[in-house]
């Protein structure tokens, strides 16, 4: 249950017109929704307007909500706050708490300040997360369709036909028995306890003024203060906690932690004990504002809502008209990011691949790869195989076509009807942004801007130095918090940020400061992969309830409407009518105000993590994640049940819907450890030793702990190396001859020198060095030529093939690159321009046609020295979605945009894995990794223009067109993809 802050308790606005108690305003909202009839309904239709578009989300945007005064909220009874179904002051008496503690907590709930705070942000870990049953809603789904005999067919590791779900009931806490997740005494009371250590006087309470934004901790004598207090409290915790687990790695890792709090590692650098404090203080804390914000911004908006309309109906009522009628066909978005999901792939899987289409040869092809996987395994380098070994029955059935699924009626049957109905709004080929790796396209797809420059992410990829502060950022472990920082930090425009006048909800995406209701990713992220459905079943249950709502506030606004216009047809000469007329209706619009905040969310993001997730463990073609049992029909039928919502709502007609994956992924059959195939081996053909710091785990490794106040330095480091997912290998040299901090070039990496050199006057190739001892398994490597920025700039693409090395170049002027070969006047290789695509359709004639008229302009006919006859980012795009590595030369040509990207960037080749003990990876440079998925569908999609090419970050530009009706334009504000809603044909 939601805390029911506003029972009873006297609203005010600006006007400091008294309001209503909230429960006789709902009553009697009730009572007049039982008065609406169907010709109440239809009135709406005979009400003229005037103009042939009338936009209210710009009158929302400019006229109701632009001058918000964002103060937080005192005006709350504290006693009547819920959590669990029971009051706030009763639920902290039943908590086990420090006596002390608790007296102190009880009497300040008396300030609302403190008292609004600490409700909702136990809230936030409560009820918004509680009453739900523990139960694979799926699974449950699966047994109404399917016989038991084709179930235990495709049961594989994450789904088992016989295996009971987590007890829903099992909990120690009998307050938490609400079935769903159960937060338990003891974690509540450590939360509680946390919150007044950080609240226990009002220097830390929201104010009056609520801040636009979250102040993390610093190094300042009362920030400290604050982390060593807390410490001891965690510690405490944790002591206890490592007490009741056996020994083992886990174990080890929490004594570390435990060992870092003594006194005499108070200062060591990279202090665990410390940073997994402040970690846990700036999350406390910026959820408590954040959760704040949300509740006191709700108020206020409900009070400039009503105020405008009532002053609105004063002044002008026939303009109040034009904006119910307006709101009653407003436009909704629904923006949802999958990761992992690609595109080829789904369309092998679910798009018409009927006998008479042209054959598609994905299956086959990919089938054909596993079982010629020994051809993969280098010769000379030393490798391992990832220990899982993959369950491949469905992928062998689609291969042997026995079943097709095709005439399987449960699967994919949201995906069929996808391709059926809006294959022309699915792009051909989707493009994800190099390194293929989900922090870099995440952000990409959410905001719709791109890495580098004015509102870029500034994260180019899992991890990276920034040489600017000499910190290290690794995203796996407490760093992953540091993210809505570094987006904060570079000014990035969340879709939540642009669209902050309008209803807004998160589904378990990050990024979402000014989302208006948010259910947190990384919570989804914590427990989803023990209870399954965990976040899906959240938000259904929300977008369901606001569903309910939606349909009373259609029927609501038509009333008023025609209440409206019955008031203007009241003679002036009967005063007392017109009065009591007007008084009603103003009584309407204050109900209205205050239920339209629970109705459907204008704008949406929704994401899913798992294809991804389960993909790596278990192998992208596996049971877990293909098989009728498996995650994308798992997504599947997550798509169908909030397709539903918006139909029961009676918007579906005018929502539009958008969805893309962040990367694809490709099986790895061989792995190796390039810091040990390269520099240990350098270490001793040289007789030199090298500092060496690896920032990152291997894929499939635990996560890392980073100290944000005291992180380690880099320099005096010979080489910083990190690696990605199986499918990147990064390393930073600091020789420049510009200085520690910038990034060196081709030519000084050819002359490199440790820093403890005994070789004296010696240099070494590093470039050759790193190209040749891994010749056999690396697709290729990228290094600058020269310093790089957004305007121009040459990078160098080193392999061996067949036993020679191969140089090439990509230089990049503005919107237009130069590809070439060091080797010969040829044909570049390494990017297999000249080569198809095995696992799409074959090329048409038309196609080979224009492939070579391509590659004759923009490889034969182009001259180095002429840039007028390169060619620019569209034709290059064009070209290369007919190769095996779509959209190559401009994704590479980009790489060093950012100067965090690394020095030199290590791609494997097909079926090998860098520094991974996993069989699926991404982050390389395969057609698998690079294809992702990026589609549109909903009833406001016409018969447009097959979508080609199309970057996964023109997902949020389309959106927000769809639903502001405003221009998007790259390079401005903050935009660094294009819309493709004018190729969708949006109907009127």
């Amino acid at each position: 249950m939601k805390p029911n802050y506003l029972n009873n308790v006297e609203l005010t606005h600006t006007s400091k017109t008294p309001r209503k108690p909230y429960l006789r305003m709902l009553s009697a909202a009730m009572v007049s929704s039982c008065m609406f009839s169907q010709s109440a309904q239809a009135d709406i239709g005979s009400t003229p307007v005037v103009g042939a578009f009338y936009n209210s989300t710009q009158i929302i945007k400019e006229k109701i909500y632009s001058g918000i005064n964002k103060t937080a909220v005192t005006t709350r009874d504290a006693t009547l706050f819920t959590i669990g179904g029971v009051t706030l002051d009763a639920y902290i008496l039943t908590l086990p708490l420090d006596a002390k503690v608790k007296a102190r907590v009880i009497s300040r709930l008396t300030n609302p300040l403190y008292s609004i705070q600490l409700g909702h942000f136990l809230y936030m870990f409560y009820d918004r997360y509680t009453g739900l049953e523990n139960t694979d809603i799926f699974k449950n789904y699966l047994q109404t369709v399917y016989t038991e005999q084709a179930l235990k067919q495709y049961e594989h590791s994450l789904l088992n036909y016989d295996e009971l779900d987590i007890n829903p009931t099992a909990t120690s806490d009998d307050t938490a028995k609400n079935a769903g997740l159960s937060f338990n005494n003891q974690f509540i009371v450590s939360m509680v306890t946390i919150y007044d250590t950080l609240f226990n006087n009002d220097e830390w309470l929201l104010g009056n003024n609520l801040p636009e934004h979250y102040t993390y901790l610093t190094k300042s004598p009362e920030d400290l203060k604050l982390i060593n207090t807390i410490q001891a409290l965690v510690i405490e915790l944790m002591t206890q906690y490592s007490q009741s687990i056996e020994n083992g790695e886990i174990k080890a890792a929490i004594m570390a932690i435990i060992n870092d709090a003594k006194p005499e590692n108070a200062h060591k650098p990279n202090n665990k004990a410390q940073a997994i404090t402040i970690t846990l203080v700036d999350f406390v804390r910026l959820n408590v504002l954040k959760g704040y914000r949300q509740y006191s911004l709700e108020q206020h908006r409900i009070d400039a809502f009503s105020h405008w309309m009532e002053n609105t109906f004063n002044q002008n009522p026939f303009e109040l008209i034009q904006f119910l009628q307006s709101q009653n066909n407003k436009r909704y978005g629904v923006q949802i990011t999958v990761d992992g999901l690609q595109q080829g792939m789904i369309n092998a899987l679910a798009g018409n691949n009927s006998p008479t289409q042209p054959y598609n040869p994905f299956i086959d092809h990919a089938y054909a790869t596993h079982l010629n996987a020994i051809k993969y395994q280098p010769k000379h380098e030393e490798t391992i195989q990832p220990e899982h070994q993959q369950q491949l029955d469905y992928l062998t059935s689609l291969a042997t076509n026995s079943p097709s699924p095709v005439n399987d009626a449960h699967y994919l049957p949201f995906f069929k009807s996808l391709y059926k109905n809006y294959s022309r709004s699915i792009a051909e080929a989707g493009i994800s942004s190099t390194p293929t790796i989900s922090v870099r396209n995440l952000p990409i797809i959410m905001t719709g801007a791109n890495v580098a420059g004015d509102g870029g992410t500034g994260i180019p990829n899992f991890h990276f130095v920034d040489r600017k502060i000499d910190r290290a950022y690794y995203f796996f472990g407490n760093d992953a918090l540091q993210l809505d920082r570094l987006i904060e930090d570079n000014h990035v425009q969340t879709m939540f940020d642009r669209l902050n006048y309008l209803k807004t909800l998160n589904c378990n995406a990050q990024y979402d400061w000014n989302a208006q209701v948010s259910y947190d990713g990384l919570i989804n992220l914590g427990v989803g992969e023990a209870i399954r459905d965990f976040g899906e079943q959240r938000c259904l249950r929300e977008l369901t309830n606001r569903a309910e709502v939606e349909k009373e506030l259609k029927v609501a606004r038509s009333a008023l409407i025609k209440q409206i216009n019955n008031y203007q047809n009241i003679s002036l000469w009967t005063p007392l009518t017109r009065i009591t007329k007007k008084k009603y209706i103003h009584e309407q619009i204050t109900q209205l105000a205050l239920r339209d905040e629970q109705g459907m969310p204008d704008y949406v993001l929704i994401y899913n993590p798992w294809p991804d997730h389960f993909a790596h463990f278990t192998g992208p073609f596996s049971d877990e994640v293909i098989a009728p049992t498996g995650e994308l029909n798992r997504l599947d039928y997550w798509l169908t049940q909030f397709t539903q919502t918006y139909k029961d709502a009676g918007i579906y007609d005018q929502t539009l819907w958008g969805m893309a994956g962040d990367h694809g992924l490709t099986p790895v059959f061989y792995a190796l450890n390039p810091e040990k195939q390269v520099l240990e081996q350098l270490e001793k053909d040289y007789g030199i030793t090298l500092k060496i710091e690896k920032i990152s785990s291997d894929e499939g490794e635990g996560p890392k702990i980073t100290n944000a106040l005291n992180y380690p330095s880099n320099k005096g480091i010979d080489v910083v190396v990190a690696s990605t997912a199986g499918g990147n290998f990064m390393m930073d040299f600091f020789n420049s001859a510009q200085g520690w901090s910038f990034q060196p070039h081709y030519k000084e990496l050819t002359q490199w020198r440790p820093l403890e050199s005994t070789v004296k006057g010696k240099s070494i190739d590093m470039i050759s060095e790193i190209s040749h001892r891994l010749s056999e398994t690396l697709d290729y490597l990228v290094v600058r030529e020269s310093n790089c920025n957004l305007n121009r700039c040459t990078i160098r693409l080193v392999a061996h093939r067949n036993g020679k090395r191969i140089d090439e170049s990509i230089q990049r002027k503005g919107e237009h690159a130069f590809y070439s070969s060091f080797n010969n006047n040829n044909i570049p290789q390494l990017l297999d321009i000249e080569s198809t695509n095995p696992y799409s359709r074959a090329l048409t004639p038309q196609e080979r046609y224009e492939k070579q008229k391509l590659i004759k302009m923009c490889i034969t006919d182009a001259q180095e020295n002429d840039v007028d006859t390169w060619c620019n980012q569209k034709q290059w795009r064009q070209l290369t979605s007919m190769t095996p590595r779509p959209d190559s030369v401009n994704q590479l040509a980009h790489l060093y945009d950012e100067d965090r990207a690394g020095t030199v960037n290590l791609f494997p080749k097909e079926g090998i894995g860098y520094n991974t003990i996993v069989p699926g990876r991404h982050a390389g440079e395969h057609y698998l990794e690079k294809d992702a998925f990026i589609g549109f569908w909903g009833a406001p999609v016409g018969n447009g223009e097959q979508l080609k090419s199309v970057a996964n970050g023109s997902l949020a530009p389309t959106i927000y067109q769809y639903i502001t009706r405003e221009n998007v334009v790259v390079g401005k504000n903050g935009w660094g993809f294009p819309s493709v809603l004018p190729k969708l044909a949006i109907k009127p």
